[in-house]
């Protein structure tokens, strides 16, 4: 897990004439976790206003792209007439189009079809999750794949039984969203942590770089912190949704490519230009493992990451001036 590690008020020495910079914060409950965004205005007025335009902006979002919301854009999507284009908003034609992108730079690490295969393991209801028959598994195996869907400007064919679950890039396009809504209304300084995924506009008003602290998977205590001047941050990990059998620990996050939850790595934080791309690769690095995870992270422009293990925490090279990460 990760958070911002941001002192509750900021005041930035004002240039002659002009009021400081003060920081306003917010909190809401939406996308099934905890929003939380920070912006720095010279007064409140604006500053309320601006926070609750990224909570707007997220919360449209969490309308179209929910799998827990009856009257969502994406329930009915799985639930439409498959073989015949549906046509989609802009938003989820958008996040589709960028998903089916790092479908491909993972190999199928990433792959927003996952949906019946998570399913299958009870992981949507933690509570009665086991281990399914392997009948089941390659059953549910079939209907999972990037071959199971088309993208065709602002409409998407789905094949029979394919599903689409954005838990994976929904949280970080959101994020990139709702930043993108600031700038729009003057914001020049701003964070937004939406669960965890983490994102930031411009610099801090009294030029220090964004904190962000990185739990370990296990203890829970802070294990190091990112140093952020711009960009996002998220994590994947296997602490969040999981049961245990004879000390053996299931998490949610399935490998599409085999139908098993994914082992041998507790966590993966993505340092990435977007919360899009942070999201979505800290998904496919984790399937993915921490050596070819991290390798994926290497060969992305402007990306780094931590992968931890029972064993070991091993990251990327810090390559861009953009973040730094100190390990305690």
């Amino acid at each position: 897990m990760i958070r911002a590690l941001v002192s509750a008020v900021l005041l930035c020495g004002p240039a002659l004439g002009q009021e400081p910079l003060q920081r306003y914060r917010d909190e809401w409950t939406v996308m099934a976790t905890v929003l939380d965004v920070s912006v720095y205005r010279t007064d409140a007025t604006t500053a309320a206003a601006d926070l609750q335009a990224a909570h707007a902006e997220i919360a449209a979002l969490d309308r179209r792209m929910s799998l827990y919301r009856a009257d969502s854009e994406l329930v009915a999507l799985n639930a439409s007439d498959h073989g015949a284009p549906v046509s989609l908003s802009e938003p989820m034609a958008e996040v589709l189009s960028a998903a089916r992108e790092f479908t491909q730079l993972s190999g199928g690490a990433f792959d927003i079809t996952v949906m019946p295969l998570v399913d299958v393991w009870g992981f949507y209801h933690v509570s009665r999750a086991s281990v399914p028959e392997a009948r089941l598994i390659e059953s549910a195996r079939t209907r999972v794949g990037p071959g199971m869907w088309s993208l065709v400007g602002n409409s998407v064919v789905l094949k029979s039984g394919a599903r689409f679950d954005l838990g994976g890039i929904a949280k970080g396009f959101a994020v990139d969203r709702a930043l993108a809504s600031l700038r729009a209304r003057g914001v020049t300084a701003a964070l937004v942590n939406l669960g965890g995924t983490i994102g930031v506009l411009g610099a801090r008003p009294d030029a220090q770089p964004w904190a962000i602290g990185i739990d370990h998977p296990r203890t829970q205590k802070l294990m190091g912190r990112i140093k952020l001047w711009r960009g996002a941050v998220a994590t994947s990990g296997d602490n969040d949704r999981y049961f245990e059998i004879n000390g053996v620990r299931y998490a949610h996050i399935i490998d599409p490519r085999t139908g098993q939850p994914v082992r041998n790595i507790a966590s993966l934080t993505v340092i990435a230009p977007t919360a899009t791309a942070a999201d979505a690769l800290s998904t496919a690095a984790f399937v993915l493992g921490p050596e070819q995870g991290l390798a994926l992270l290497r060969a992305y422009p402007g990306a780094g990451g931590v992968a931890v293990t029972s064993t070991a925490v091993t990251r990327t090279e810090n390559r861009d001036q953009a973040f730094e990460v100190e390990l305690e």
